[in-house]
């Protein structure tokens, strides 16, 4: 992920998320649904969800139910190429247990890195 322009990524879905913004400010629901549906399949657009989620956010340095912390460049390509919201459903949530003192046990519900 080292050799991609992330200003220009940046920029290509500003401009579409601007195009929905005009496009439903002008009452143009048919127009503003189709340029939705274009971003949720942009390449530029799954590549900075890919970034936010791994990289930027806050949420990066805590590991996931799955234990995975953080992932590889290659491994954020490899998810950029996997995603896709044909017939996507989201997986169920899992539970662990944290053990806290006086053997009391905290419940924490998290999904999986993939799933983030």
């Amino acid at each position: 992920m080292g050799s991609i322009n992330w200003a220009k990524v940046q920029r290509k879905v500003f401009k579409l998320q601007t195009r929905i913004f005009q496009a439903v400010k002008s009452g143009n629901k048919v127009k503003a649904k189709k340029l939705s549906l274009l971003l949720l399949k942009s390449h530029y657009a799954k590549l900075l969800a890919i970034r936010k989620v791994t990289q930027d956010n806050q949420g990066k340095k805590t590991a996931g139910v799955d234990g995975k912390k953080a992932l590889r460049p290659n491994q954020r390509i490899k998810l950029v190429k996997e995603l896709t919201l044909k017939g996507y459903r989201a997986k169920a949530l899992r539970r662990v247990w944290i053990p806290k003192p006086q053997k009391r046990r905290k419940t924490w519900t998290g999904n999986t890195h993939h799933e983030r």
